[in-house]
C-alpha cells in the first residue's frame, strides 16, 4: 500500500509524495485549480494546452518532443477537467523510475526540471506568448469542443448538466465554447497565465518510491519568485431540492433519441460511497435494475445506465430511445427507483453491485495515472481516502444504507435529445 507524505510550497500550493514500490514508472504532475467562470474557461483551457507545447528552453514541440525521448519511457500530457464548481487544468510528466534506469539516471529529476521549466518558463516575449502556437493549441480546444457535440451520448449528458445546474458554477462546461476559444490571443493568453499561476489553488503530485526532497525545495524555490494570492478556499456545491421538474427537449441531427435524467440528491464527497453503491445496482452493471427491465424485459431502450458525480452529488440516468417509447423508458425508470426506495433489493443484486465497486477499487492501484488521479480528485474536499479505505466502506454498507439513500434523491431534470431540425 502506498504511503502519502505531503509539503506545503507556499500558500495555496500543496506537494504529495505518493511514495509506492509498486511501479517502475515515476510520474509528476501540477494541477491548477480555479473556480470555474464562463468568462475564464476557454481562455485557461487553451493555455494548459499551450503551456505543453513548448517554453523559453525548448522553443517549439519538436524539439521539446525530442528532448522528452531522451528521457527513457518520458511521456508529457495534459488535461482539462472539471470537479463540482472547480476547473482543472493538468500538466503531467512520467519516466521510467530512478531504480530501473539502466546507469541509475536521475529521470525523476529531469521530469521534474522539464516540468518546472513549463510552468514557469514558458515562451513568453514582451507579455505575449507565440501567436503561431496559440493558434494551433486554440484549434486544439476547438476539435475537443466538436467531438463533445458529435458523440451524442456524451452532448446529452452535458446538456442536462447545464439545465441542472444552471446558475451554478458546476453548470459551465469544462472547455467553455467555441466563440470563446476563438477570443484568445496570444496578447490576452498572458493574463489569463498570470492569473493562473498566482490565483490559482495547485496540487503537485509525485508518485515514486525515490526520494523527493530536492523537487519539493526545487518547487519552493520557484514559488518564492511569484506572488501568490489564491482569493479563494474550495467550497462544496450547494445541496438544493429542486421546486420543480425542468423539461427540456432539443433537436439535432440524431438517428437515436437520448433520454438523460438527472436527480439531486445530498451525497457529496466524502459521504458518496453509499450512494455509488445504489447507482450500481440501479444501473451501473450489466444485472442492474435498469439494464434488466427497462432495456431486456421491457426492451424501451438500447442502453440504460446511471452515473453518480460525488463532486457535485447528481445522479444522471442516460438512456438511448426511440423517441416513442421515451415517455414509456421515463416512467419505468422512475419505477424502478420506487422499487429500490420501498426496499426491493436483494441480497444478490446488493453483493454483486459490491463486488463490482471494490475490484474497480481494487484495479485503481495498478496503474501509476488512476492511482494520482483518485488522490487528486480527494483534494478539493481535504480527503485523502486510500483504496483500501473506500473499499471497507463498500464492503461494510446494509440494505438499509442504501433504501436511505435512493429515498433521498429528487428529480431535477428531463433532457431529451431527439432527430429533427
Amino acid at each position: 500500500m502506498e504511503r502519502i507524505i505531503n509539503y506545503n510550497i507556499c500558500d495555496g500550493v500543496d506537494f504529495s509524495h505518493i511514495k509506492t514500490q509498486k511501479f517502475k514508472n515515476a510520474g509528476v504532475a501540477i494541477t491548477f485549480f480555479v473556480p470555474l467562470d464562463k468568462n475564464l474557461v476557454s481562455g485557461f483551457s487553451v493555455l494548459i494546452s499551450v503551456l505543453s507545447d513548448s517554453c523559453k528552453k525548448f522553443k517549439n514541440f519538436q524539439s521539446l518532443n525530442e528532448y522528452i525521448e531522451e528521457i527513457y519511457g518520458a511521456n508529457l500530457d495534459y488535461d482539462i477537467s472539471k470537479i463540482g464548481n472547480y476547473q482543472m487544468l493538468e500538466l503531467y510528466i512520467s519516466a521510467l523510475d530512478d531504480k530501473f534506469t539502466a546507469n541509475h539516471e536521475k529521470n525523476t529529476e529531469k521530469i521534474a526540471d522539464l516540468l518546472c521549466e513549463l510552468v514557469f518558463n514558458p515562451l513568453i516575449n514582451d507579455k505575449k506568448f507565440d501567436e503561431n502556437i496559440v493558434s494551433k493549441r486554440k484549434n486544439e480546444i476547438i476539435e475537443l469542443i466538436d467531438n463533445q457535440i458529435a458523440n451524442k451520448r456524451t452532448w446529452s449528458m452535458i446538456r442536462c448538466n447545464q439545465i441542472m445546474f444552471e446558475n451554478e458554477k458546476c453548470g459551465i462546461r469544462k472547455y467553455g465554447t467555441k466563440e470563446d476559444v476563438q477570443k484568445i490571443n496570444e496578447k490576452n493568453l498572458f493574463e489569463f497565465y498570470t492569473k493562473l499561476i498566482q490565483n490559482s489553488r495547485i496540487k503537485i503530485s509525485f508518485l515514486t518510491d525515490c526520494d523527493c526532497q530536492n523537487i519539493v525545495n526545487k518547487f519552493k524555490e520557484y514559488f518564492s519568485k511569484i506572488n501568490r494570492n489564491p482569493g479563494f478556499n474550495f467550497e462544496k456545491v450547494s445541496i438544493k431540492t429542486p421546486e420543480k421538474v425542468k423539461k427540456v427537449k432539443e433537436k439535432m441531427n440524431v438517428e437515436q433519441c437520448k433520454l438523460v435524467m438527472g436527480f439531486r440528491t445530498p451525497f457529496i464527497k466524502p459521504d458518496a460511497h453509499n450512494m455509488s453503491l445504489a447507482s450500481a445496482i440501479l444501473g451501473g452493471l450489466p444485472t442492474s435494475k435498469l439494464f434488466m427491465n427497462v432495456r431486456e424485459k421491457m426492451n424501451l431502450c438500447y442502453y440504460c445506465a446511471s452515473m453518480l458525480d460525488a463532486g457535485t452529488g447528481a445522479l444522471y440516468i442516460s438512456s438511448g430511445v426511440e423517441e416513442s417509447n421515451c415517455e414509456k423508458a421515463k416512467n419505468e425508470i422512475l419505477n424502478q427507483i420506487k422499487l429500490m426506495q420501498n426496499g426491493e433489493i436483494t441480497d444478490d443484486e446488493l453483493n454483486e453491485a459490491k463486488s463490482f465497486l471494490i475490484q474497480h477499487l481494487k484495479s485503481i492501484s495498478d496503474k501509476i495515472s488512476t492511482l494520482y488521479e483518485w488522490y487528486l480528485g480527494q483534494y478539493p474536499f481535504s480527503l485523502e481516502e486510500s483504496p483500501e479505505e473506500y473499499s471497507e466502506k463498500i464492503a461494510g454498507a446494509s440494505k438499509k444504507d442504501i433504501v436511505d439513500c435512493i429515498s433521498k434523491i429528487s428529480l431535477d431534470t428531463v433532457y431529451v435529445l431527439t432527430g429533427g431540425k
